[in-house]
């Protein structure tokens, strides 16, 4: 197939560890045989001037806007396939990183670590699109954008996630789509638990992932906080060099480090999207909404939804 892959990124003042992500890319593209294409700040101008103003609250939003319209362009032009790729995501394995989607659309399957209860940690399913594939004969994009404009337009309060990970979940929860499993979202514990080769954190992580992950976004929106994990002494900071350290090993062994805690995978519901992974989380979930919406009616705000 005729396939593009493209990204996206300010060109000043760009993090030594952004550069290191997206020279994978490129190298991993290049392997593949697939035309690579890096656009500019101007790529926010393919959001509609009278969208970008409420978007600019969150770049996020502006990135999952124009990417696709971008896609549309790309196989407008006559490509078979359009990749987006974020610029905060590293390819550690480029030869085995492979994706057989031909056909329609696919973004990626995240396993995001949601708590940690009694030292075991906990993970939800969702929908993230770091990765987001495009296919001649897709049927989303209009779609997708149609509904992302109705929530920029509206005037309910938006996050960063809103015409992301918000709505692809909804979307997978009601309509499944094939997901790449070949894609690790690391959220910040999650960066720490594999620098400190956790097994109890890796194992349940690459369990629920379904497959050995050969690429991963490192949530770059997340930079320059200092956490306190369950089990540290002190606070752990996700900056420049503890994500430079990460990425380094990551392709130094091309992801063995991490995918030498896959054994088999768990054995997935149709539903596993529209419920929690556990009967313990579904009971902290639970309860943590009985709280808000008991706080919700003394302040005398409007319950909490549990949507």
């Amino acid at each position: 197939m005729k396939t593009i892959v493209y990204q996206s990124f300010r060109t000043d003042n760009v993090p030594a560890w952004i550069d290191a992500c997206m020279a994978t890319v490129r190298v991993w593209a290049e392997r593949q045989g697939f035309v690579y294409r890096f656009l500019d700040d101007r790529f926010f101008e393919l959001v509609p001037a009278e969208l970008r103003a409420r978007a600019s609250v969150h770049k996020c939003l502006l990135t999952d806007y124009a990417r696709l319209v971008a896609a549309r362009e790309f196989l407008a032009e006559g490509y078979d396939r359009a990749i987006w790729v974020d610029a905060d995501a590293v390819v550690f394995n480029p030869e085995k990183f492979t994706i057989e989607i031909t056909s329609g659309h696919a973004f990626c399957r995240e396993v995001w670590h949601d708590l940690t209860l009694f030292g075991r940690p906990y993970f939800k399913l969702t929908v993230n699109n770091s990765v987001s594939v495009f296919c001649r004969d897709e049927k989303l994009i209009d779609l997708y954008l149609k509904e992302a404009a109705a929530i920029l337009r509206g005037n309910q309060p938006l996050s960063a996630v809103s015409i992301g990970t918000e709505w692809l979940h909804k979307r997978q929860a009601q309509t499944p789509s094939p997901l790449l499993t070949n894609v690790g979202i690391f959220g910040p514990e999650m960066m720490y638990r594999y620098l400190q080769d956790d097994a109890r954190y890796l194992c349940p992580y690459l369990r629920y992932q379904t497959s050995p992950v050969y690429a991963a976004n490192l949530c770059n929106s997340k930079l320059g906080t200092a956490y306190k994990f369950a089990g540290s002494s002190t606070p752990w900071k996700l900056d420049d060099d503890s994500l430079t350290t990460l990425i380094k090993r990551l392709c130094a062994d091309n992801g063995a480090s991490l995918n030498r805690h896959f054994s088999t995978p768990y054995a997935q519901p149709q539903n596993e999207f529209s419920r929690p992974l556990s009967r313990t989380q579904d009971w902290i979930r639970k309860f943590q909404l009985f709280v808000a919406q008991k706080l919700s009616i003394r302040l005398g705000k409007r319950p909490v939804s549990s949507q």
